[in-house]
């Protein structure tokens, strides 16, 4: 090789942008130790099946790399975008690397390739993994084994409940809820005991994915007094949806001396499940003295009236835009050219409109966000975010931003979206806490929108 090939360095970034694959591969044998790991970052991302060789030579392991750190880089990479191509001819060397490789970065990564391969041949070699020393390895040994779902490994992760690690135990609980054996049910409840939070929230979740055979057990864990552990069954029981929650939940719900994320949860619950029996406390809870309170009341009730009375999704369409919106939502449609649709739900918590912006043609959609972002500027409202997005045939820009003036503090989000001739945006305002209430449907209103052909 002369010198000016040996000195020649591809453009990753070029080869990654135009997904010149070869390019990619022969970079990956590049003697530049830093160009082969940039290259394997790249393969992470855009690389596929043409690649699955090379990426098996990148990650193998040969002791004299140890004195290259960067080596350690390729190799985590390269066992990373063999996971996400997904070719089983890397599920030998992955193996291979889960055991002999000196790093626990390497082994970790290589466990979590085999699980999203999601080839039975990796559940044994994976339950031998469980015995690393590190318990990041162990870790993404038992994420992998629960994406598996496999039996055999049923009893195994079952062991790691008790592994001296918290993370390692959290991911047991998530692995055991994904393969769903009752026999899981009793570790689990003595796991709501476990000194770490994040132990007994993933095990709560766990007895909640393995569904109404974990109902009593999990009423029985209702009964405690610690507040985020009894919000969380709450919250896991409305999931299930089984009735022989009701009766409890509305027990704790009428003791008004109860936290009042508890009593949310339980209105969550109660709506879910959508048993009339909780119609009457619920009326009742809007009169609570926190809002939070009476918006999961108002909200639980209305999907308990349309529980059995047709889908809960209203579609609005007028001919130039249409968008679905939860029925729960007061949507009213104005004569007025510029604002086209008015509304808000839960009381006007959150506010909405749709407005229209005439003789658009000429301008682009981030032109009206600088529009938009002076007129904040003279109310001196504060922008916290700003983000452009295409969306669907719609070029689309999202600004979010809060008014310093009220009481409360208000938050604004404003989505712009623009087809051709005509741009509409979407306004929605409220306080910070209705809109973590509310996410959810603006997301869905927001992300059904369309423009339709002008």
């Amino acid at each position: 090789m002369d010198s000016k090939e040996q000195e020649f360095k591809p453009n990753i970034d070029d080869l990654e942008a135009k997904k010149d694959i070869k390019g990619l591969i022969k970079a990956l044998k590049h003697e530049d130790h830093i160009v082969r790991k940039q290259a394997a970052v790249s393969l992470k991302k855009v690389g596929n099946e043409s690649a699955v060789e090379a990426l098996i030579e990148a990650l193998n392991y040969e002791k004299w790399e140890d004195k290259y750190t960067v080596l350690i880089a390729v190799r985590e990479n390269a066992a990373e975008a063999l996971g996400k191509i997904g070719d089983k001819r890397a599920i030998e060397p992955l193996i291979k690397a889960l055991f002999e490789d000196t790093d626990e970065e390497v082994r970790w990564k290589a466990a979590a390739a085999l699980g999203k391969i999601g080839d039975p041949l990796a559940v044994e070699p994976l339950i031998h993994a469980l015995n690393d020393k590190s318990w990041t390895v162990r870790r993404n040994v038992t994420i992998s084994l629960g994406d598996l779902g496999d039996e055999r490994a049923f009893d195994f992760i079952l062991k790691s409940m008790n592994d001296k690690d918290w993370h390692v135990r959290k991911y047991a609980a998530v692995a055991l809820g994904k393969i769903g054996d009752e026999r899981a049910i009793d570790p689990l409840m003595k796991a709501l005991n476990d000194e770490d939070g994040d132990v007994r929230w993933k095990s709560i979740i766990a007895l909640g994915n393995i569904g109404t055979s974990a109902v009593e057990p999990l009423l029985k864990a209702f009964e405690t007094d610690n507040w985020q552990t009894k919000s969380r069954v709450a919250e896991v029981l409305g999931k299930i949806g089984d009735k022989r929650a009701v009766s409890p939940l509305i027990q704790t719900l009428n003791n008004k001396n109860q936290n009042k994320y508890v009593r949310g949860r339980i209105i969550e619950a109660l709506g879910k499940i959508g048993d009339e029996r909780a119609v009457e406390p619920l009326i009742k809870a809007l009169d609570d003295k926190y809002i939070y309170v009476r918006l999961k009341a108002e909200n639980a009730l209305d999907t308990i009236k349309t529980k059995g009375t047709g889908s809960w999704i209203v579609h609005y369409e007028n001919g130039e835009i249409s968008f679905d919106y939860p029925h729960s939502w007061e949507i009213i449609e104005t004569t007025d050219e510029k604002k086209v649709i008015k509304g808000g739900v839960a009381n006007n918590a959150i506010n909405f409109s749709i407005n229209r912006l005439e003789e658009a043609e000429d301008i682009k959609v981030e032109e009206f966000s600088g529009i938009l972002k002076n007129v904040f500027l003279m109310q001196n409202s504060k922008i916290i975010s700003e983000m452009e997005f295409k969306a669907k045939d719609m070029d689309a820009i999202i600004l979010v931003g809060e008014n310093p003036h009220k009481v409360s503090l208000t938050k604004i989000m404003i989505i712009a979206f623009k087809k051709k001739d005509l741009l509409f945006y979407l306004w929605f305002a409220g306080e910070h806490e209705n809109f973590e209430l509310f996410n959810e449907d603006i997301d869905f209103i927001v992300d059904s929108f369309h423009i339709q052909n002008s």
